[in-house]
């Protein structure tokens, strides 16, 4: 399922990135890789701005990039 449909407090395992390559490059400069881990911290409006996490890192992505990020659900410990 792509990223942008995660609920808020959920925690995702990224299973691939979006081709474009400058996002591509950003995303593995912070550690976001295929295997990461992230949590959705916050929902902007309905088609807005992802506020997510991945350990220490905190960013923020906008829904057509969160779209083209494929994720799948991870339990809780």
């Amino acid at each position: 399922m792509p990223l942008s449909l995660v609920g808020k407090g959920q925690i995702v395992c990224i299973n691939s990135l979006p081709m474009h390559a400058d996002l591509q490059r950003r995303l593995r400069a912070m550690g976001i890789k295929p295997g990461a881990n992230v949590e959705v911290l916050r929902r902007g409006r309905p088609g807005g701005i992802l506020h997510v996490a991945s350990g220490m890192v905190e960013f923020m992505l906008r829904h057509e990039q969160a779209t083209q990020i494929e994720v799948t659900p991870v339990a809780r410990p």
